[in-house]
């Protein structure tokens, strides 16, 4: 049959098209839904659906995408009958009438030329390109006047928008809402205003926010800012370092350990810092600090942990940092009003409270062995209270947690009630405890003690209420996160021998594995896979995903990459065969048609019909559990795959990014070298574009890329016997080429 002249109803639609933003085929599916073809997969050598759950799954998408569109129209009618009206023209005669100015140029009225003989040279020229008077010359000046008022403007519009952007970034932490806001702004060429007013703004707050600006740049370079525009922010900020100084006086030395961040994160080539004069003195006095922080052994270590280890972004880069001060305390001069300085560089005033635990705990490690330091660890914490930098609120609520833990201690140490009890008599003693404290803290022990009886045995013992076996679930699953020993999870699920609950555990498993690291999430994937089907079947696994994704829209505000996070969990799943290919379209019918659940399915989807979709899913979690040797296997296979004929740089970076092992790279350098020694000829020119690229992408940092060739250097006596004397050309034409493209930190 022949396909309709749909420019009629698109036509008459636009206007819905605007208000709702949607595009034109899926109104077409909306109104006409006779003509939705029938689903023809493409054709996929590897891939994990078959064409008949592919067409289902493309064929339920159309129809959730169209149940959307219906929801959206209908609100749009509401909003309309609301209004009272449509838009019609309203019909005051004003609104049709002249303006009422003066005719002819503002010269006089009616019998008379105008301005046209009064103002001579003044007047305005004729715009009417038939004119005898009319001169192209003036209508080019005029109009590119306005069009540089016109982008001044902007610009300054955009400056402000900037500004606010920074400021909500350094209130939310979020990246991906600052990357998002950004591509909204656009106007891309201006993007070195960001990074100026970005690193400005961090000059004159505190580690946590330097820190927070380095991650961004990184984390945006290449994606969102094109790596010009970081440069010349960064090249407008040195310029404007004599003005910098004036309101920040050590200007100088922050921007310094910023560029320096910047080169090692590969925001930055290490040959920026040519750039910067050597006069005048604040010109002299930055470049003279970031060479110090380039060179040496190992600064690119030193330059990842210029302020610190992050403390205030993430949970545990806050507690290593606090427990980093404790240890630099009682290992100096136990100088207090240092670690006072320390503690406010850090900027997190609200997590005060683990300080007091941590300082307690190391006090009760202490207090036999070492009296002396639980005493200086006491007095830490009574200083840092007299200053007001800890509050009493922080100090109770440290001490109540280090009390509602103490029987868990007393598991892992049998002596941690007498040492909580000697430490707590130091704390009376110098005066920390305020009246009813004693009490509260007793109170607070015992309400744990009476909490953590029905948790603990909940699974155990057979408690089936479904408060206590989400509390024994949470118990659970952090230990099996600690001991990965899946038996001891399967026994104590077979000892609950209650089906109906387990989907809660399933969800509670994969909700906990969103924000840890790879290992977590591989130890998850790698449990569901171990579990199924003896104690958690294919029906029971569903139900925990199906309400995963029902509270999608939930767990993104504590995860804000949880859509990416769980449609990989759902793509291991369906690989691992604990969940059917099926749940996929089956699901559709339970998520509301605008929530991010759908958005998680047709991530899944994709995923899964993709070439390779089984073989990288197999590696989502980046290698999280894979041993030495396995990396190593990968890293050969991807160098042995490059070189034998792909010649592919970005297939190649991808499998390197997947492996998550940047502290292993040096490895890739090697493997890489050796293939070269083995092939000799092209080859040797080949590698070399490879690690070039690489180096350039800042998949292979510099500090990997030195290590590398410093372990072939040691090792080329032996490479010669091996390989032939070409290996030694090889070797040198390799780090010839390094050091003049700068790849490589002579």
């Amino acid at each position: 049959s022949t396909t309709p002249d749909l420019s009629p109803w698109l036509t008459r639609t636009s206007h819905l098209q605007d208000r709702l933003s949607i595009s034109q085929s899926t109104l077409t599916l909306f109104l006409m839904p006779d003509m939705v073809p029938e689903a023809v997969p493409a054709e996929r050598s590897s891939s994990f659906l078959t064409p008949d759950q592919r067409a289902a799954l493309d064929a339920a998408l159309v129809l959730k995408e169209r149940e959307n569109v219906g929801k959206a129209l209908e609100a749009q009618a509401i909003c309309h009958a609301k209004a009272g009206h449509g838009d019609r023209k309203p019909r005051n005669k004003a609104m049709w009438a002249g303006g009422g100015g003066p005719k002819k140029a503002g010269g006089g009225g009616k019998w008379t030329w105008g301005s046209i003989l009064t103002n001579g040279d003044k007047a305005e020229g004729a715009i009417d390109k038939h004119d005898p008077n009319y001169d192209s010359d003036d209508e080019r000046a005029i109009s590119f006047t306005q069009q540089h008022q016109q982008l001044k403007t902007e610009v300054a519009v955009y400056k402000q928008e900037v500004q606010e952007v920074v400021a909500e970034y350094f209130s939310s932490g979020d990246i991906a809402d600052t990357a998002e806001s950004l591509e909204d702004l656009g106007m891309p060429a201006c993007m070195h205003y960001f990074v100026k007013r970005l690193i400005t703004c961090a000059l004159d707050r505190k580690d946590r926010e330097r820190e927070m600006t380095s991650v961004l740049l990184s984390s945006l370079y290449a994606n969102v800012i094109p790596p010009e525009q970081v440069q010349k922010g960064f090249g407008s900020l040195i310029e404007s370092i004599g003005d910098l100084v004036l309101d920040v006086p050590s200007a100088p030395d922050l921007l310094a350990l910023f560029l320096a961040r910047a080169v090692a994160d590969d925001v930055l080539p290490p040959a920026f810092a040519l750039r910067i004069p050597n006069s005048p003195a604040p010109f002299a006095a930055l470049r003279h600090k970031l060479e110090s922080e380039m060179t040496g052994v190992g600064a690119t270590e030193r330059a990842l942990r210029c302020w610190g280890s992050g403390a205030g972004l993430t949970y545990q880069d806050t507690k290593a940092s606090l427990t980093q001060l404790l240890a630099d305390y009682l290992a100096g001069s136990r100088d207090c009003e240092e670690a006072e300085k320390s503690l406010g560089r850090l900027g997190v005033g609200y997590f005060h409270h683990e300080l007091v635990k941590q300082a307690i705990h190391k006090a009760m490690a202490l207090v036999e062995s070492q009296p002396s330091q639980a005493q200086a660890l006491v007095q830490l914490l009574l200083k840092l209270g007299e200053s007001g930098q800890v509050t009493s609120t922080q100090l109770h609520c440290g001490l109540e947690r280090v009390a509602s833990t103490l029987d868990d201690l007393t598991l892992d140490n049998p002596r941690a009630q007498e040492q909580y009890e000697a430490v707590m008599e130091l704390v009376r003693a110098a005066g920390l405890l305020q009246l009813g404290d004693d009490a509260a803290l007793t109170a607070a022990r015992r309400q744990a003690s009476a909490c953590l009886a029905p948790s603990a045995a909940a699974l155990a013992a057979g408690v089936h209420s479904v408060a206590g076996f989400k509390a024994a679930a949470v118990v659970t699953i952090r230990e099996y996160f600690d001991s990965a020993d899946m038996g001891e999870v399967a026994r104590r699920l077979q000892e609950v021998d209650q089906p109906g609950l387990l989907p809660l555990f399933v969800k509670a498993l994969v909700v906990a594995a969103l924000d840890r690291r790879s290992r977590e999430r591989e130890l998850t994937s790698q449990l569901l896979k171990n579990l199924h089907p003896e104690f958690l079947d294919s029906d029971i696994a569903a139900a925990g995903f199906t309400k995963l994704l029902g509270a999608a829209d939930d767990l993104v505000l504590d995860c804000p990459d949880a859509v990416h996070l769980l449609s990989l969990f759902v793509v291991r799943a369906v690989v691992d065969g604990v969940l059917p290919p099926a749940f996929l379209t089956q699901v559709l019918g339970g998520l509301h048609p605008a929530s991010l659940g759908v958005a998680v399915v047709k991530a899944a989807g994709v995923a899964l019909g993709a070439k390779g979709g089984t073989e990288r899913a197999a590696t989502a979690w980046k290698g999280g559990s894979l041993s030495l040797d396995q990396v190593r296997n990968e890293m050969r296979a991807l160098v042995a795959e490059y070189v034998q004929g792909s010649h592919d740089v970005g297939e190649a970076g991808r499998c390197l990014l997947e492996l998550g092992v940047p502290a292993y790279h040096h490895e890739a350098v090697v493997l890489a070298m050796e293939a070269a020694y083995a092939r000799q000829g092209k080859a040797g020119e080949e590698v070399g574009t490879l690690l070039a690229a690489l180096s350039q992408q800042g998949l292979i940092s510099a500090d990997q890329m030195t290590k590398g060739f410093a372990r072939m250097k040691a090792s080329l006596s032996e490479e010669v016997l091996d390989y032939g004397p070409g290996a030694l050309k090889v070797f040198e034409e390799l780090s010839a080429r390094a050091a003049r493209e700068g790849w490589l930190v002579a």
